[in-house]
Parts: C-alpha cells; structure tokens; sequence
C-alpha cells in the first residue's frame, strides 16, 4: 500500500464526489420558462428577450405573455417554450 502526503495528487482520487447524474436535474420534457418582468423598462427587457430566444437553437421558440396586476404593481408574465431543453438552459444561461 502507497502512502500519498497531503500534497501530493493521487492518481486514484477521484473529485467527483458527492455527484449526482445530470438527467436527474435537467428533465427532458422541461422547456417551458416563465419569466415575470416589471418596472419601467419591463416592455423594453421582454422586447431584448424575444430576440434572445429566436436566436437559440432552432430558432421556433413560441413567445407568449399576458399582463397581471400583482400588489398593484403591472407585471409582464413572458412564456418562452423552446424545442428543446437544451436550447432553454442556454437561454437562462445568456439572460441570467
């Protein structure tokens, strides 16, 4: 048995500890993000990410909102449904 010193890198070592396989947190079927977007430049910021997503992937990303009142604040609520989950994450990923 070889004894390794504490500054030394063992060959063995693995730094995948406590990991866990992605598609246990990126689901297949998760494509649909919903962002809520309010303040003065919110029509301006839903505007900046219509072109964001059509520049994903495929580039068919269906785009939808409607307008809510919450505590008397006017909130966009933008629905982008991409093709795939993939195209999503590097959407949130660009935009976060």
């Amino acid at each position: 048995m070889k004894v390794v010193a504490m500054n030394e890198k063992d060959p063995f070592e693995s730094l995948a500890c406590n990991c866990v396989e992605v598609g246990t947190i990126i689901k297949e079927d998760d494509t649909v993000l919903t962002i809520d977007l309010s303040g003065v430049n919110a029509e301006s910021r839903f505007d900046a990410l219509k072109e964001e997503a059509a520049k994903i992937g495929s580039g068919n990303c269906k785009i939808s909102a409607e307008t809510i009142d919450e505590h008397g604040q006017t909130v966009i609520r933008a629905m982008f449904e991409f093709d795939c989950t993939a195209e999503k994450l590097i959407f949130q990923m660009k935009n976060a």
